[in-house]
């Protein structure tokens, strides 16, 4: 019988042993299912974020008109701003501004940015709706496909390179290539 009160006490030891080692659910101050504060996803974050860009770099403008029988091309430096709403982390909008300085011409762009966040390198797509808006001339309408790398620097700070080719629609063929350096703060 004493043997009995000894198992019995034994075994109720190890199973409350068992029971305190056992973690107990933690407190979680994010959305329902975010597990935020317990482990969870730390980079979890239920709306979008607010973006501002700022750009250097070169462009090249190609002008050729076939009823006059001309074509020019030069190269200068372009810069620009950009702002932007992120609303997941692989899909964004913008709004943006570049001018082009030797040739006087200012774009005035709207698009979408698709991008692979693999931090601290990430990959984006972009596509623009573009203003092509010379000082001497008319407006044109334009269709801005680009490519680019940035690195993430910190939460908020992000460097990165972009290629963008503009087709504008126009009786002459205008074709822009940019090459610009970028810097984006997030917030």
């Amino acid at each position: 019988m004493l043997y009995r009160w000894i198992w019995l006490a034994a075994f109720a030891a190890l199973t409350s042993q068992v029971a305190a080692t056992e973690p107990e659910p933690g407190r979680t101050d994010g959305p329902e299912g975010s597990e935020y504060g317990t482990g969870g996803y730390s980079f979890y974050r239920e709306t979008g974020e607010f973006y501002l860009d700022s750009y250097v770099g070169s462009a090249s403008v190609d002008i050729n008109n076939d009823a006059l029988n001309t074509s020019t091309s030069k190269t200068s430096i372009m810069y620009g701003l950009g702002a932007g709403y992120q609303l997941e982390d692989w899909l964004g909008f913008g709004l943006g501004f570049s001018h082009i300085t030797e040739q006087k011409i200012n774009l005035f762009s709207a698009g979408v940015l698709a991008s692979y966040d693999q931090a601290p390198l990430n990959w984006f797509l972009s596509l623009d709706a573009e203003i092509y808006n010379p000082t001497t001339g008319s407006n044109k309408f334009g269709f801005v496909p680009g490519i680019g790398a940035e690195i993430v620097l910190t939460d908020y700070l992000r460097a990165g390179l972009r290629f963008q080719r503009d087709f504008i629609f126009a009786d002459e063929d205008i074709d822009v290539s940019r090459f610009t350096a970028r810097l984006q703060f997030r917030f």
